[in-house]
């Protein structure tokens, strides 16, 4: 029989997923570490047990992670990302004629994991002349830079491990002091169905910074309960308010499978939780 992982989301739920086979297992000095197959899903990255990423599917949660902020603000020269070492929001990111990308990792093994076994995903991303990798805590790299970016992309892992700190208040606050006067940033926010505490969080922490906050969600197969939130927030654009056609114009030179000007629209219309805890 093959082996299965349960990644266990709370209110009673787990979702579980079957393991064809481990190419890679380890554990760096802050989680365990799995590049795995399945039938459905192709390889993943697996950290502590919880799916971050698979080949089959990461393209709906990176796009809409990236392209809704960098296609709402007007010029977006200077992107940074917190996380995202498997490179796929990088990736996304470079498709947009910006200057310079910085991107935070705290773990270098997932980034060296990633770019061995999850080609696919990252492609050449890291290699970019205008990509700047730094193997650092996100959190202090936010404190104490005197940078300022046009948008902040944070691709965290759940709120635990490495990860717990990247949806605290003093972080958020943190990223807001080290955007532009007409900056975005944009968090992904957990699952819409089984973590509405954690959405409601963001949301709230957001909400005392800036003057346009909004939720928007995505359909991610492989994390738990399938509709996945993120959440914006923006010192002067509200990416609710862009018409179609500016999307498309602005989308022009920009590949996506999942992100369209329709999706983006209807991406802010939040369905009704069927679980209200």
């Amino acid at each position: 029989m093959k082996e299965w992982i349960s990644d266990i989301v709370g209110l009673g739920y787990a979702q579980s997923i079957q393991i064809d086979s481990i190419l890679y297992d380890g554990r760096s000095a802050f989680q365990h570490i799995q590049i795995a197959t399945n039938p459905a899903f192709g390889r993943m990255l697996i950290l502590d047990d919880a799916v971050q990423t698979t080949e089959a599917d990461e393209f709906a949660y990176h796009e809409m992670l990236v392209h809704p902020a960098l296609v709402t603000h007007p010029h977006p020269l200077r992107v940074l990302i917190i996380g995202g070492g498997d490179g796929g929001t990088l990736e996304e990111v470079l498709k947009h004629p910006v200057e310079h990308v910085t991107i935070v990792e705290i773990d270098r093994e997932v980034v060296e994991i990633s770019r061995k076994f999850l080609s696919s995903i990252c492609d050449r991303a890291f290699d970019d002349r205008r990509v700047r990798l730094l193997i650092e805590d996100g959190i202090e790299f936010v404190r104490r830079t005197q940078e300022r970016f046009d948008v902040i992309l944070v691709d965290s892992t759940d709120p635990k491990g490495p990860g717990a700190a990247l949806f605290a208040a003093e972080f958020f606050a943190a990223c807001a002091r080290a955007l532009t006067d007409d900056g975005l940033l944009v968090a992904q926010s957990g699952s819409y169905i089984f973590q509405a505490n954690l959405t409601e969080r963001v949301v709230g922490h957001l909400g005392a910074l800036f003057p346009e906050v909004a939720t928007y969600w995505a359909a991610v197969p492989a994390y738990p309960g399938v509709v996945w939130s993120f959440t914006a927030g923006s010192k002067r654009h509200d990416p609710r308010t862009l018409a179609a056609q500016q999307i498309a114009r602005r989308l022009q030179s920009v590949p996506t499978r999942y992100y369209t000007p329709p999706i983006h629209t209807a991406a802010f219309v939040l369905p009704p939780r069927p679980i209200d805890k």
